[in-house]
């Protein structure tokens, strides 16, 4: 039997593994790993979410299911302030937020209305600037384990909506979720400046002319004919009769 040389062997073995590479390369994806692929998904889809363009409401509803996954249950909450262009754009987006977090019937939610002597205190409204400080301090005062500010401005175009969930008691940052907002009628309208008509005051209207009275003093009547008046006598006009 003819025997091979080892020079004859490690060519045929070189184009083996050659060979033995390109069926592989070809059958396997050349993508990640099954593993890696999926935490590739995952970290483009949030990235997407954060990036995509909704309109005013759809944003408000899917901040409000990200702020109830951060939250505990039965945790007290306080919706500290939205900082926005106008008080309308503040207070509808609080509202619905309130709402959406009270429908969820797992936290307690402060209402607006105990906001009232804070804001006084501390001299800030609910659509301004409020620092995570300030945020803080107010929420430690109503007693709350959580607050949520927020703020919605023009980003070009468009407006950015902002979201944020802080831990009172760590002054802690817990969640923080950023939405694109298209122009939609909604968002429009509530930017517009309530319009407040002028009050036009009516004319006064004037009292009737009244004819001046002419009083006469020490005025007698002596009969039934005549009547003297300062000295003079004048006669009655007898009933039934006129002067002509």
């Amino acid at each position: 039997m003819h025997k091979w040389k080892m020079e004859n062997v490690r060519p045929v073995l070189f184009i083996f593994s050659l060979l033995f590479l390109l069926i592989g390369c070809s059958s396997t994806p050349s993508s990640y790993p099954v593993k890696d692929s999926r935490i590739a998904l995952v970290l483009n889809t949030h990235a997407t979410t954060e990036n995509r363009n909704l309109y005013l409401d759809s944003a408000i509803s899917e901040g409000a299911n990200y702020i109830i996954g951060r939250l505990s249950s039965g945790a007290k909450v306080a919706i500290v302030n939205i900082q926005s262009p106008t008080a309308n754009l503040t207070n509808y987006i609080i509202d619905t937020l309130s709402m959406y977090l009270v429908n969820k019937d797992s936290f307690f939610v402060i209402e607006r209305s105990e906001l009232g002597a804070i804001q006084k205190e501390q001299h800030y409204q609910l659509s301004g600037e409020v620092s995570d400080e300030t945020a803080v301090s107010i929420g430690q005062q109503l007693g709350t384990q959580f607050i949520i500010t927020g703020s919605i401005l023009p980003l070009g175009e468009k407006y950015s909506l902002r979201l944020k969930v802080i831990n009172v008691a760590t002054a802690q940052i817990i969640g923080t979720k950023i939405y694109q907002i298209e122009n939609d009628k909604i968002l429009i309208t509530l930017l517009e400046h309530p319009i407040v008509e002028p009050i036009v005051e009516q004319p006064k209207e004037k009292p009737p002319e009244q004819t001046p009275r002419t009083v006469i003093n020490n005025s007698t009547i002596t009969n039934n004919n005549t009547t003297t008046i300062n000295g003079d006598v004048y006669i009655n006009k007898p009933n039934g009769f006129s002067w002509e």
